[in-house]
């Protein structure tokens, strides 16, 4: 059996339409990248919750912060973020780091997911980043 072969471009205009298409997928290559490199590692939006760590206590692989909340984020009063060890925690800086190493007093944001509605709030925390 033959396979069949694919001639060439014989026209300018066929030419041209390949090269376009190439032109095209390399654009859309380097908008790809240049978004994705200023991306934050916490998808999208602001924090739920910013304020200070009380206290800090570890268990296993869980690190719980004890939350004093800045003003306008009440709503955390109280609570305490359990945060296992897969989730995600920054410095400033957005480099890496163990939730285990954050120390009492320092500044935090919290990304959260689903809230039971208690008092304390409990949160499920999917981000956490140390500012200070």
């Amino acid at each position: 059996m033959a396979t069949e072969r694919r001639a060439a471009p014989t026209s300018r205009g066929e030419a041209r339409r390949h090269g376009g298409a190439t032109a095209r997928a390399a654009v859309l290559l380097l908008a790809v990248c240049a978004t994705l490199a200023a991306c934050k590692p916490v998808g999208i939006g602001d924090p739920e919750a910013v304020g200070t760590v009380a206290a800090v206590s570890v268990s296993g692989d869980v690190t719980s912060l004890s939350f004093v909340p800045d003003a306008g984020y009440e709503y955390f009063s109280g609570t305490i973020f359990h945060v296992p060890a897969d989730v995600d925690v920054w410095d400033r800086g957005w480099n890496g780091m163990a939730a285990s190493d954050i120390p009492a007093g320092a500044r935090i944001e919290v990304w959260t997911d689903q809230c039971a509605e208690s008092f304390p709030v409990q949160c499920g925390v999917t981000g956490v980043r140390v500012t200070g």
